[in-house]
Protein backbone atom coordinates (compact mmCIF):
# COMPACT_ATOMS: atom_id res chain seq x y z
CA UNK A 1 0.00 0.00 0.00
CA UNK A 2 1.24 3.49 -0.66
CA UNK A 3 2.44 5.72 2.31
CA UNK A 4 -0.08 8.36 2.48
CA UNK A 5 2.74 10.99 2.63
CA UNK A 6 4.01 9.44 -0.96
CA UNK A 7 -0.19 9.72 -1.97
CA UNK A 8 0.87 13.27 -3.99
CA UNK A 9 -2.42 15.17 -4.75
CA UNK A 10 -5.96 14.56 -4.29
CA UNK A 11 -7.22 14.24 -7.61
CA UNK A 12 -10.62 11.74 -7.50
CA UNK A 13 -10.78 11.79 -11.38
CA UNK A 14 -7.58 9.66 -11.58
CA UNK A 15 -8.45 5.90 -11.93
CA UNK A 16 -6.03 4.92 -9.38
CA UNK A 17 -7.70 7.33 -6.66
CA UNK A 18 -11.01 6.41 -7.52
CA UNK A 19 -10.25 2.57 -7.55
CA UNK A 20 -8.64 2.90 -4.12
CA UNK A 21 -9.98 6.62 -2.37
CA UNK A 22 -9.21 5.84 0.95
CA UNK A 23 -5.40 6.32 1.80
CA UNK A 24 -6.26 9.65 0.09
CA UNK A 25 -9.08 10.63 2.59
CA UNK A 26 -7.00 9.70 5.67
CA UNK A 27 -4.26 12.10 4.57
CA UNK A 28 -6.98 14.71 4.41
CA UNK A 29 -8.58 14.16 7.42
CA UNK A 30 -5.12 14.40 9.32
CA UNK A 31 -4.24 17.56 7.23
CA UNK A 32 -7.18 18.97 9.28
CA UNK A 33 -10.53 17.68 7.27
CA UNK A 34 -11.29 20.53 5.39
CA UNK A 35 -9.11 21.44 1.77
CA UNK A 36 -9.86 23.52 -1.35
CA UNK A 37 -9.36 22.15 -3.91
CA UNK A 38 -10.41 22.91 -8.05
CA UNK A 39 -13.64 22.84 -8.87
CA UNK A 40 -13.08 20.81 -11.90
CA UNK A 41 -12.09 17.57 -9.81
CA UNK A 42 -15.83 16.73 -9.18
CA UNK A 43 -17.82 18.11 -12.06
CA UNK A 44 -17.88 22.14 -10.64
CA UNK A 45 -15.05 23.66 -13.34
CA UNK A 46 -15.40 27.99 -12.22
CA UNK A 47 -16.33 27.30 -8.66
CA UNK A 48 -14.79 26.99 -5.17
CA UNK A 49 -15.06 23.63 -3.93
CA UNK A 50 -14.03 22.51 -0.47
CA UNK A 51 -13.79 18.96 0.31
CA UNK A 52 -14.97 17.79 3.87
CA UNK A 53 -13.62 14.48 4.80
CA UNK A 54 -13.94 14.54 8.93
CA UNK A 55 -16.73 12.71 10.54
CA UNK A 56 -17.62 16.07 13.10
CA UNK A 57 -17.36 18.34 10.06
CA UNK A 58 -19.09 16.31 7.38
CA UNK A 59 -21.63 16.00 10.25
CA UNK A 60 -21.89 19.81 11.18
CA UNK A 61 -22.54 20.66 7.30
CA UNK A 62 -25.04 18.14 6.63
CA UNK A 63 -26.52 18.81 10.00
CA UNK A 64 -27.31 23.10 9.28
CA UNK A 65 -29.15 23.59 5.95
CA UNK A 66 -29.08 27.05 6.94
CA UNK A 67 -25.71 28.06 6.49
CA UNK A 68 -25.38 24.69 3.81
CA UNK A 69 -27.73 24.34 1.64
CA UNK A 70 -28.88 21.57 -0.84
CA UNK A 71 -29.95 23.64 -3.51
CA UNK A 72 -26.71 22.76 -5.55
CA UNK A 73 -29.03 22.24 -8.63
CA UNK A 74 -27.19 18.99 -10.07
CA UNK A 75 -25.27 16.17 -7.90
CA UNK A 76 -23.82 15.69 -11.42
CA UNK A 77 -21.12 17.46 -13.61
CA UNK A 78 -21.80 20.27 -15.28
CA UNK A 79 -22.42 20.19 -19.09
CA UNK A 80 -20.26 21.72 -21.14
CA UNK A 81 -21.24 24.93 -22.80
CA UNK A 82 -21.33 24.28 -26.42
CA UNK A 83 -23.72 21.07 -25.79
CA UNK A 84 -26.46 23.47 -24.12
CA UNK A 85 -28.89 24.30 -26.57
CA UNK A 86 -28.91 20.51 -27.89
CA UNK A 87 -29.57 18.91 -24.53
CA UNK A 88 -32.00 21.61 -23.88
CA UNK A 89 -34.06 20.46 -26.68
CA UNK A 90 -33.32 17.05 -25.96
CA UNK A 91 -35.18 18.14 -21.86
CA UNK A 92 -37.96 19.99 -23.73
CA UNK A 93 -39.61 16.61 -24.85
CA UNK A 94 -39.76 15.29 -21.18
CA UNK A 95 -40.85 16.76 -17.99
CA UNK A 96 -39.93 20.19 -16.63
CA UNK A 97 -36.75 18.89 -13.46
CA UNK A 98 -38.08 19.95 -10.10
CA UNK A 99 -35.98 20.79 -6.86
CA UNK A 100 -37.27 18.07 -4.60
CA UNK A 101 -35.79 16.43 -1.95
CA UNK A 102 -32.35 15.96 -3.00
CA UNK A 103 -31.80 19.35 -4.01
CA UNK A 104 -34.50 21.68 -1.83
CA UNK A 105 -33.99 23.40 2.25
CA UNK A 106 -36.70 23.31 4.51
CA UNK A 107 -39.60 24.43 4.48
CA UNK A 108 -40.15 23.73 0.55
CA UNK A 109 -37.91 20.12 1.36
CA UNK A 110 -40.25 19.54 4.39
CA UNK A 111 -43.20 19.13 2.36
CA UNK A 112 -41.54 17.00 -0.11
CA UNK A 113 -40.76 14.57 3.14
CA UNK A 114 -43.63 14.81 4.62
CA UNK A 115 -45.93 14.11 1.23
CA UNK A 116 -43.56 11.31 0.36
CA UNK A 117 -42.87 9.72 3.84
CA UNK A 118 -46.69 9.23 3.69
CA UNK A 119 -46.58 7.28 0.52
CA UNK A 120 -43.51 5.25 1.32
CA UNK A 121 -44.01 4.19 4.55
CA UNK A 122 -42.92 1.18 7.10
CA UNK A 123 -45.71 -1.01 6.11
CA UNK A 124 -44.97 -0.90 2.22
CA UNK A 125 -41.25 -1.12 2.73
CA UNK A 126 -42.33 -4.75 5.33
CA UNK A 127 -44.97 -5.92 2.72
CA UNK A 128 -42.29 -6.10 0.10
CA UNK A 129 -39.86 -8.24 2.30
CA UNK A 130 -41.89 -11.30 0.96
CA UNK A 131 -41.24 -10.36 -3.35
CA UNK A 132 -37.43 -9.67 -1.72
CA UNK A 133 -37.01 -12.66 -0.84
CA UNK A 134 -38.42 -14.27 -3.83
CA UNK A 135 -36.49 -12.19 -6.26
CA UNK A 136 -33.36 -13.61 -4.74
CA UNK A 137 -34.72 -17.07 -4.66
CA UNK A 138 -35.83 -17.10 -8.11
CA UNK A 139 -32.23 -15.25 -9.15
CA UNK A 140 -30.37 -18.04 -7.31
CA UNK A 141 -32.66 -20.74 -9.32
CA UNK A 142 -31.45 -19.29 -12.47
CA UNK A 143 -27.19 -19.04 -11.92
CA UNK A 144 -25.08 -21.25 -14.06
CA UNK A 145 -23.23 -24.41 -12.22
CA UNK A 146 -19.97 -22.73 -11.14
CA UNK A 147 -18.55 -19.09 -12.16
CA UNK A 148 -21.38 -16.35 -12.32
CA UNK A 149 -20.70 -12.26 -12.58
CA UNK A 150 -22.87 -11.36 -9.59
CA UNK A 151 -23.68 -8.13 -10.81
CA UNK A 152 -26.00 -8.18 -13.88
CA UNK A 153 -26.99 -11.83 -12.14
CA UNK A 154 -27.86 -10.77 -8.58
CA UNK A 155 -26.81 -7.24 -7.08
CA UNK A 156 -28.78 -5.30 -10.21
CA UNK A 157 -32.06 -7.53 -10.78
CA UNK A 158 -32.65 -7.47 -6.73
CA UNK A 159 -33.08 -3.71 -6.39
CA UNK A 160 -34.54 -2.99 -9.92
CA UNK A 161 -37.34 -5.57 -9.92
CA UNK A 162 -38.01 -4.45 -6.11
CA UNK A 163 -38.19 -0.81 -7.27
CA UNK A 164 -40.56 -2.31 -10.24
CA UNK A 165 -42.60 -3.72 -8.03
CA UNK A 166 -43.27 -1.59 -5.55
CA UNK A 167 -44.19 1.34 -8.15
CA UNK A 168 -46.40 -1.40 -9.83
CA UNK A 169 -44.42 -1.69 -12.82
CA UNK A 170 -44.21 -4.81 -14.85
CA UNK A 171 -41.15 -6.70 -14.37
CA UNK A 172 -40.60 -6.71 -17.90
CA UNK A 173 -39.54 -2.95 -18.26
CA UNK A 174 -37.04 -4.13 -15.75
CA UNK A 175 -34.03 -3.74 -18.52
CA UNK A 176 -35.49 -0.52 -19.22
CA UNK A 177 -35.40 0.41 -15.47
CA UNK A 178 -31.25 -0.18 -15.42
CA UNK A 179 -30.85 2.18 -18.49
CA UNK A 180 -32.39 4.89 -17.18
CA UNK A 181 -30.75 4.27 -14.03
CA UNK A 182 -27.77 4.59 -16.30
CA UNK A 183 -28.81 7.18 -17.92
CA UNK A 184 -29.50 9.63 -14.56
CA UNK A 185 -26.22 8.74 -12.92
CA UNK A 186 -23.71 9.31 -16.20
CA UNK A 187 -22.80 12.65 -15.06
CA UNK A 188 -22.31 11.94 -11.14
CA UNK A 189 -18.44 12.03 -10.16
CA UNK A 190 -17.90 10.86 -14.02
CA UNK A 191 -16.50 12.33 -17.17
CA UNK A 192 -18.72 12.26 -19.85
CA UNK A 193 -18.35 12.80 -24.13
CA UNK A 194 -20.54 14.72 -26.12
CA UNK A 195 -22.17 11.52 -26.85
CA UNK A 196 -22.52 10.43 -23.60
CA UNK A 197 -24.15 13.43 -22.69
CA UNK A 198 -26.66 13.27 -25.28
CA UNK A 199 -27.51 9.88 -24.98
CA UNK A 200 -27.62 10.43 -20.99
CA UNK A 201 -30.50 13.27 -21.79
CA UNK A 202 -32.36 11.42 -23.96
CA UNK A 203 -32.64 8.40 -21.71
CA UNK A 204 -33.79 10.68 -18.83
CA UNK A 205 -36.39 11.95 -20.88
CA UNK A 206 -37.73 8.86 -21.74
CA UNK A 207 -37.99 7.88 -18.10
CA UNK A 208 -39.75 10.85 -17.22
CA UNK A 209 -41.96 9.60 -20.78
CA UNK A 210 -42.93 6.23 -19.19
CA UNK A 211 -43.65 7.25 -15.52
CA UNK A 212 -45.58 10.34 -16.69
CA UNK A 213 -48.00 8.11 -18.82
CA UNK A 214 -47.96 5.25 -15.34
CA UNK A 215 -48.99 8.33 -13.60
CA UNK A 216 -52.06 9.34 -15.63
CA UNK A 217 -52.98 5.47 -15.71
CA UNK A 218 -52.72 5.88 -12.27
CA UNK A 219 -55.49 8.58 -12.20
CA UNK A 220 -57.91 6.36 -13.83
CA UNK A 221 -57.14 3.40 -12.50
CA UNK A 222 -56.00 3.35 -8.88
CA UNK A 223 -54.02 0.62 -8.26
CA UNK A 224 -52.17 -0.85 -4.55
CA UNK A 225 -48.55 0.76 -4.98
CA UNK A 226 -46.36 3.46 -4.15
CA UNK A 227 -47.64 5.45 -7.77
CA UNK A 228 -50.85 5.22 -6.93
CA UNK A 229 -49.92 6.06 -2.85
CA UNK A 230 -47.89 9.23 -4.07
CA UNK A 231 -50.88 10.49 -6.28
CA UNK A 232 -53.04 10.15 -3.03
CA UNK A 233 -51.10 11.76 -0.63
CA UNK A 234 -51.96 15.46 1.07
CA UNK A 235 -50.69 17.46 3.83
CA UNK A 236 -52.86 17.61 7.13
CA UNK A 237 -52.91 20.01 9.95
CA UNK A 238 -51.21 17.62 11.71
CA UNK A 239 -48.29 17.93 9.40
CA UNK A 240 -47.65 21.38 10.68
CA UNK A 241 -47.12 22.79 6.68
CA UNK A 242 -49.30 23.48 4.52
CA UNK A 243 -48.69 22.68 0.86
CA UNK A 244 -50.13 21.19 -2.53
CA UNK A 245 -50.58 17.81 -3.63
CA UNK A 246 -47.02 16.66 -5.60
CA UNK A 247 -47.48 17.96 -9.15
CA UNK A 248 -46.32 15.89 -12.48
CA UNK A 249 -43.10 17.29 -12.40
CA UNK A 250 -42.72 16.48 -8.55
CA UNK A 251 -43.15 13.57 -8.59
CA UNK A 252 -41.54 12.34 -11.72
CA UNK A 253 -38.66 14.03 -9.87
CA UNK A 254 -39.38 11.78 -6.52
CA UNK A 255 -40.09 8.64 -8.31
CA UNK A 256 -37.02 9.27 -10.91
CA UNK A 257 -34.86 9.75 -7.55
CA UNK A 258 -36.64 6.51 -5.84
CA UNK A 259 -35.30 4.47 -8.58
CA UNK A 260 -32.52 5.53 -9.62
CA UNK A 261 -30.82 5.31 -5.45
CA UNK A 262 -32.81 1.90 -5.79
CA UNK A 263 -30.88 0.48 -9.03
CA UNK A 264 -27.55 2.18 -8.22
CA UNK A 265 -26.49 2.13 -4.46
CA UNK A 266 -28.68 -0.82 -3.06
CA UNK A 267 -26.73 -2.96 -6.14
CA UNK A 268 -23.38 -1.89 -5.11
CA UNK A 269 -23.53 -2.41 -1.54
CA UNK A 270 -24.79 -6.13 -1.66
CA UNK A 271 -21.59 -6.54 -4.21
CA UNK A 272 -19.15 -4.77 -2.09
CA UNK A 273 -21.08 -6.85 0.96
CA UNK A 274 -19.85 -10.21 -0.83
CA UNK A 275 -16.44 -8.96 -1.57
CA UNK A 276 -16.36 -7.93 2.78
CA UNK A 277 -17.18 -11.60 3.64
CA UNK A 278 -14.90 -13.35 1.17
CA UNK A 279 -12.71 -14.79 3.54
CA UNK A 280 -14.76 -14.50 7.02
CA UNK A 281 -16.30 -18.34 6.99
CA UNK A 282 -17.26 -17.56 10.60
CA UNK A 283 -19.51 -14.56 9.39
CA UNK A 284 -20.92 -16.28 6.32
CA UNK A 285 -21.62 -19.42 8.45
CA UNK A 286 -22.99 -17.32 11.30
CA UNK A 287 -25.87 -15.68 8.35
CA UNK A 288 -27.15 -19.37 8.03
CA UNK A 289 -27.12 -19.89 11.98
CA UNK A 290 -28.51 -16.43 12.82
CA UNK A 291 -30.11 -14.92 10.04
CA UNK A 292 -30.54 -11.53 12.13
CA UNK A 293 -26.70 -11.31 12.21
CA UNK A 294 -26.85 -10.21 8.41
CA UNK A 295 -28.24 -6.57 9.84
CA UNK A 296 -25.27 -6.06 11.36
CA UNK A 297 -23.25 -6.98 8.92
CA UNK A 298 -24.93 -4.89 6.37
CA UNK A 299 -24.08 -2.18 8.52
CA UNK A 300 -20.78 -2.39 8.65
CA UNK A 301 -20.82 -2.81 5.18
CA UNK A 302 -22.64 0.30 4.52
CA UNK A 303 -20.04 1.90 7.01
CA UNK A 304 -16.70 1.13 5.39
CA UNK A 305 -17.66 0.92 1.86
CA UNK A 306 -20.46 3.57 1.08
CA UNK A 307 -22.32 3.35 -2.30
CA UNK A 308 -21.93 7.40 -2.17
CA UNK A 309 -18.80 8.64 -1.77
CA UNK A 310 -20.38 11.80 -0.82
CA UNK A 311 -22.49 14.90 -1.59
CA UNK A 312 -22.46 18.49 -1.86
CA UNK A 313 -23.67 21.68 -0.47
CA UNK A 314 -23.78 25.53 -1.31
CA UNK A 315 -22.48 28.11 1.86
CA UNK A 316 -25.11 30.69 1.95
CA UNK A 317 -23.32 33.12 4.19
CA UNK A 318 -19.52 33.46 4.88
CA UNK A 319 -18.72 31.25 7.40
CA UNK A 320 -15.80 28.96 9.11
CA UNK A 321 -15.72 25.31 8.86
CA UNK A 322 -12.22 23.24 10.65
CA UNK A 323 -10.30 26.39 10.98
CA UNK A 324 -10.77 27.44 6.98
CA UNK A 325 -13.19 30.38 5.82
CA UNK A 326 -15.37 29.31 3.63
CA UNK A 327 -16.78 31.87 1.15
CA UNK A 328 -20.26 32.57 0.78
CA UNK A 329 -21.57 30.80 -2.52
CA UNK A 330 -18.87 28.44 -2.14
CA UNK A 331 -19.61 24.34 -2.96
CA UNK A 332 -18.90 22.31 -0.19
CA UNK A 333 -18.20 18.12 -0.96
CA UNK A 334 -19.12 16.38 2.19
CA UNK A 335 -17.18 13.25 1.95
CA UNK A 336 -19.59 10.21 3.52
CA UNK A 337 -17.19 7.71 2.59
CA UNK A 338 -13.95 9.23 4.27
CA UNK A 339 -15.96 10.21 7.16
CA UNK A 340 -17.31 6.73 7.62
CA UNK A 341 -13.95 5.97 8.04
CA UNK A 342 -12.88 8.67 10.97
CA UNK A 343 -10.23 6.89 13.56
CA UNK A 344 -11.38 9.31 16.09
CA UNK A 345 -14.95 7.92 15.39
CA UNK A 346 -14.69 4.52 14.68
CA UNK A 347 -11.60 3.39 16.61
CA UNK A 348 -7.68 2.69 15.41
CA UNK A 349 -9.25 -0.06 13.24
CA UNK A 350 -11.47 2.02 11.00
CA UNK A 351 -10.33 0.52 8.02
CA UNK A 352 -11.27 -2.98 9.18
CA UNK A 353 -14.39 -5.22 8.69
CA UNK A 354 -15.86 -5.51 12.24
CA UNK A 355 -19.77 -6.88 12.30
CA UNK A 356 -21.63 -5.34 15.69
CA UNK A 357 -19.37 -2.03 15.38
CA UNK A 358 -21.10 1.66 15.99
CA UNK A 359 -24.30 1.87 14.07
CA UNK A 360 -23.64 5.77 13.93
CA UNK A 361 -22.40 5.90 10.37
CA UNK A 362 -23.44 8.28 7.69
CA UNK A 363 -24.06 6.22 4.58
CA UNK A 364 -27.56 7.32 4.27
CA UNK A 365 -26.64 10.84 5.45
CA UNK A 366 -28.28 12.06 8.39
CA UNK A 367 -31.00 15.10 9.68
CA UNK A 368 -33.27 16.42 7.60
CA UNK A 369 -31.68 14.93 4.28
CA UNK A 370 -31.44 11.30 5.97
CA UNK A 371 -32.14 9.01 2.81
CA UNK A 372 -35.66 8.13 2.58
CA UNK A 373 -35.17 5.19 0.86
CA UNK A 374 -33.45 3.51 3.65
CA UNK A 375 -35.26 0.78 5.11
CA UNK A 376 -35.79 -0.59 1.87
CA UNK A 377 -32.08 -0.45 0.66
CA UNK A 378 -31.02 -2.16 4.38
CA UNK A 379 -34.15 -4.73 3.54
CA UNK A 380 -32.57 -5.98 0.32
CA UNK A 381 -29.13 -5.95 1.08
CA UNK A 382 -29.70 -8.12 4.46
CA UNK A 383 -32.42 -10.34 2.48
CA UNK A 384 -29.54 -10.96 -0.60
CA UNK A 385 -27.42 -12.18 1.99
CA UNK A 386 -29.30 -14.26 3.82
CA UNK A 387 -30.11 -16.25 0.89
CA UNK A 388 -26.53 -16.43 -0.75
CA UNK A 389 -25.56 -17.62 2.84
CA UNK A 390 -28.39 -20.43 3.34
CA UNK A 391 -27.61 -21.73 -0.60
CA UNK A 392 -24.00 -21.91 -0.90
CA UNK A 393 -21.25 -22.61 2.01
CA UNK A 394 -19.19 -19.68 -0.24
CA UNK A 395 -19.46 -17.23 -2.36
CA UNK A 396 -15.92 -16.93 -3.62
CA UNK A 397 -14.37 -13.69 -5.80
CA UNK A 398 -12.87 -15.32 -8.83
CA UNK A 399 -9.81 -12.46 -8.59
CA UNK A 400 -10.28 -9.92 -5.96
CA UNK A 401 -6.87 -8.31 -7.11
CA UNK A 402 -8.64 -7.42 -10.92
CA UNK A 403 -12.16 -6.21 -9.21
CA UNK A 404 -12.58 -3.09 -10.86
CA UNK A 405 -14.72 0.02 -9.84
CA UNK A 406 -16.86 2.70 -11.75
CA UNK A 407 -15.05 5.27 -12.84
CA UNK A 408 -16.88 7.84 -10.74
CA UNK A 409 -15.84 9.77 -7.40
CA UNK A 410 -19.59 10.02 -5.95
CA UNK A 411 -20.62 6.79 -6.80
CA UNK A 412 -18.72 3.80 -5.72
CA UNK A 413 -19.90 0.50 -7.60
CA UNK A 414 -18.18 -2.68 -9.15
CA UNK A 415 -18.44 -2.78 -12.57
CA UNK A 416 -18.31 -6.99 -12.71
CA UNK A 417 -18.04 -9.77 -9.72
CA UNK A 418 -17.32 -13.18 -11.09
CA UNK A 419 -17.78 -15.63 -8.42
CA UNK A 420 -17.29 -19.72 -7.75
CA UNK A 421 -20.27 -20.48 -6.00
CA UNK A 422 -20.15 -23.51 -3.77
CA UNK A 423 -23.48 -25.34 -3.28
CA UNK A 424 -24.58 -26.48 0.54
CA UNK A 425 -25.75 -30.11 0.52
CA UNK A 426 -28.98 -30.00 1.33
CA UNK A 427 -32.29 -28.56 -0.21
CA UNK A 428 -33.29 -25.24 -0.88
CA UNK A 429 -35.66 -24.72 2.25
CA UNK A 430 -33.94 -26.52 4.60
CA UNK A 431 -31.67 -26.38 7.05
CA UNK A 432 -28.37 -26.26 5.13
CA UNK A 433 -24.71 -26.57 6.92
Amino acid sequence: MTAVDDLGEFDPRIDAVMQCPYPHYSKLRAEGGVEEMPGEYVGRSGQRVFAVSRYDLVAEVIGDWRTYSSKFGTPGALPPPHLAEQLREIASHGVSRAPTMLTADPPVHTRYRRLVSKAFTARRVAELGPTVREICEGLVDEFAVGEVDLIPSYCVPIPTKTVAAALGVPQERCSDFKRWADASVAAIGRQLDDQAWIDSAKGVVELQQFFAAELEERRQHPADDLLTDLLAVRLTPEDGIDGEPLSMAELISIVQQLQVAGSETTASLIADAVVLLHGRPDQWQRLVDEPESAVAIVEECLRLSSPNLGMFRIATSDTTLGGVDIPKGSTLWVMFGSANRDEVVFGDDAAIFRAGRSESHIAFGKGVHFCVGAPLARLEAVVALQVLARRFSEVRPVDPDSLQYAPSCILRGLTSLPVELVPRTEGRHGVMK
